[in-house]
């Protein structure tokens, strides 16, 4: 893939760096024709000239020189991050041509006289670096920031690997770890928990060797290498490798990420987290097939012609697009970053800085093109809160709506949830009658907690008017915990007759009464309402049976009556029940005796003399009562009225509790209970009266003539 196929922006603002006194002239330093090497850090830039002095510069582009290599020159810099410590690779003597390592600490400056421009840091130590009996140049170094190990590439294909404490005058072990064909053209530390690995790179090949092993080998990643300058290591501690094709990522397990980038390539820098600046050799302009090559960090360098064109690119590593492009006329002579800018020195003698647009104005760039899905990966890099990633979520939804995309707005409006306020997107797709998206947005809101009743309300609805059972089956009945609301839910499944789905929320959830008015008015199942009733313990079947009790009453008398004798006798519940449809009701026996005490006797109001039929005692009969009761039961008569229209139920009923309750005056403990006692028997002297059998003027004589009452 080419520059061109590469989403491209301008995210970088390219500015001429000029001189504060001469605003027409590039700072003095650097119109020094012989600068040919830089390094920066520590807020201040470090450069090299041939004549082996290093200038320190400010932000202000003051600067201030040392010798550090007296009839030299030096080839090599790095500033370290940890410390203000300058490490340094130059030649004392040009004529052995031996390199020298130093470390200098720039914070520890010795007084001089000569001049306020003239510094001398103190020179921590110095270390040869030789192989053999022939010195050979070194192509590039590496040190770790705690300055334990360094290794030193040369270019006659050995790498040389310094241990030991190199701030300090001590001992330090030189070991050749590498011997090759091809020169080194890239190192890099890679700092593990228990290990460090050191990366070596050729013209030919990739390799990784662990310094901590015990006894280390050297591994090979890739049988490709890259030319000098186009290795650098990345914040996640690979090394990228630049070849014409492409860029590449390694670790220690081999090759990783590749991005296609076809284009030759002369050097690469690593900038903040995720950047890489790319420089092309030089072009001319007359003819762009023509190029000169130009080689970094060396003193061996091709200055380009003033009618040539060098080409920088920045890549964004994480966004996978072209961050910015730019040209300069003749040759870069190095690139470093610092003071969070992009600084590029050219061979013509100006400097020119890269500073990266704020992220509000790239996203604007963004809206612009519509390409909302990188803002967002550029929102979250720049660390956003969700207000304002919502918003951009939001703008993306909106755009997706425009166009028509109604399924890929939905999953964007989906993110904002928390954020926007969900009638935003509610009325966008109920007027687009995209019920289907809306229901996915809905059912989130509620999946999350923050849905209210209109929002369970209208997603019942899309259930309902979709007629997807599934969904509405998982949204009522997969939820162990309740994220809606209950009334709302069971009224909208009532009301469009989703009558299962509705009883199964009333009873998971114990809404009694919701349960029994569905199924008793809308599914008219009344054998299950009182088997319900029956289980729910006398003081909710109480209350609901005050309620449905003459609509029971008119399906299923028998069994109504029998849920009522026993509520109203305490033995709902007990197990103990009265069989409505055994042959003898309590007072059966009162057709077949003929006196009035022996009707008496077998009446609920009978007196306390005992029959052949009852032979047990007064005390008995009120032990088994008391042992039958389980709660205080409901007075009989607020259950009367329902046997409006069944005179032969109520008079079973009545006989039944007084059977159980009060067959002996004995038994009443209150005016209260007294009061009942004769309401109840008046009632059943009017329904005796009401009939013209024999059996019933026995009953209503027997009543009369007991002085109990």
């Amino acid at each position: 893939m080419s520059l061109n196929q590469w989403r491209q922006f301008n995210f970088f603002d390219k500015q001429q760096v000029t001189d504060s006194n001469d605003h027409g002239k590039t700072p003095a330093v650097f119109q020094k024709h012989d600068l040919l090497v830089f390094t920066a850090g520590r807020g201040q830039i470090a450069a090299a000239d041939s004549s082996g002095n290093v200038h320190i510069i400010d932000r202000t582009f003051k600067s201030k020189m040392f010798i550090a290599y007296d009839g030299g020159r030096v080839t090599h810099l790095k500033q370290l991050k940890q410390k203000n410590i300058l490490v340094t690779i130059g030649e004392d003597d040009t004529q052995s041509g031996i390199p020298i390592l130093k470390f200098w600490d720039l914070d520890a400056l010795k007084s001089t006289e000569v001049s306020d421009d003239i510094i001398i840091p103190t020179l921590l130590r110095t270390i040869k670096i030789q192989h053999g009996g022939k010195p050979y140049p070194v192509s590039t170094f590496v040190i770790l920031e705690n300055m334990s190990q360094c290794a030193v590439g040369l270019a006659n294909g050995v790498v040389i690997l310094i241990r030991g404490d190199l701030s300090k005058d001590k001992t330090v072990k030189q070991k050749v770890i590498y011997e090759g064909d091809e020169p080194i053209t890239g190192l890099g530390f890679r700092e593990q928990t228990k290990s460090t690995i050191l990366f070596i790179v050729t013209t030919n090949n990739i390799m990784s060797y662990n310094t901590s092993a015990a006894k280390p080998t050297v591994t090979i990643l890739d049988e490709q290498g890259c030319g000098l300058g186009c290795a650098v290591m990345n914040d996640q501690q690979e090394i990228v490798i630049g070849r014409d094709e492409a860029i590449y990522f390694y670790d220690p397990t081999g090759r990783g990420p590749c991005f296609a980038y076809d284009t030759p390539k002369s050097s690469l820098t690593w900038f903040k987290s995720n950047y890489l600046v790319i420089v092309s050799p030089p072009v001319t302009t007359s003819s762009a097939g023509t190029r000169s090559s130009l080689h970094f960090n060396s003193s061996k360098r091709t200055i380009a012609s003033s009618n040539e064109l060098t080409k920088v690119a920045i890549f964004d590593t994480a966004n996978k697009f072209i961050a910015h492009v730019g040209t300069f006329m003749g040759g870069i002579r190095g690139i470093f970053c610092e003071w969070n800018s992009i600084w590029i020195a050219c061979t013509d003698g100006r400097l020119y800085r890269l500073d990266e647009k704020d992220t509000p104005t790239k996203l604007e760039i963004l809206f612009k093109l519509n390409l909302y899905v990188l803002a967002i990966n550029l929102a979250h890099m720049q660390k956003y809160d969700d207000t304002s990633i919502a918003e951009i979520f939001k703008k993306y939804g909106d755009h997706l709506y425009q166009k028509g995309d109604y399924d890929g707005a939905m999953e964007q409006y989906i993110r904002t949830i928390g954020q926007l306020e969900p009638s935003y997107v509610i009325r966008k797709f109920l007027d687009a009658q995209r019920i289907y998206n809306l229901t996915n947005y809905l059912q989130e809101l509620h999946s999350k907690g923050l849905a209210n009743t209109d929002h369970t309300t209208l997603l019942l609805n899309c259930y309902t008017k979709l007629k997807d059972l599934s969904r509405l089956d998982q949204f009522i009945k997969t939820d162990n915990d309740l994220n809606f609301d209950l009334e709302t839910a069971i009224n909208v499944c009532r009301q469009a007759s989703y009558y299962d789905h509705a009883v199964y929320l009333a009873e998971k959830f114990q809404e009694h009464g919701m349960y029994l008015d569905i199924i008793i008015e809308d599914m008219k199942k009344y054998s299950a309402a009182l088997a319900y009733i029956r289980k729910l313990g006398p003081h909710e079947a109480d209350r609901h049976l005050q309620r449905y009790s003459k609509t029971l009453l008119l399906h299923l008398p028998e069994e109504t009556t029998d849920v009522l004798c026993e509520l109203c006798t305490g033995t709902l519940g007990s197990g103990i029940t009265n069989n409505s449809n055994s042959n003898e009701s309590p007072t059966s026996s009162i057709a077949h005796n003929i006196t009035a005490k022996a009707l008496l006797s077998n009446l609920p109001f009978a007196g306390n003399e005992t029959t052949s039929l009852h032979s047990e005692t007064t005390e008995q009969r009120k032990n088994v009562v008391h042992s039958r009761l389980s709660y205080a039961p409901p007075s009989p008569r607020k259950f009367m009225p329902a046997f409006v229209d069944r005179p032969d139920h109520l008079t079973r009923f009545l006989e039944t509790v007084f059977e159980k309750l009060w067959r002996n005056s004995g038994d009443i403990k209150s005016p209260k209970e007294q009061e009942e006692r004769k309401s109840i028997w008046n009632t059943l002297l009017e329904l005796y009266l009401m009939k013209s059998n024999k059996e019933s003027r026995q009953k209503a004589l027997a009543l009369l003539k007991d002085e109990s009452v």
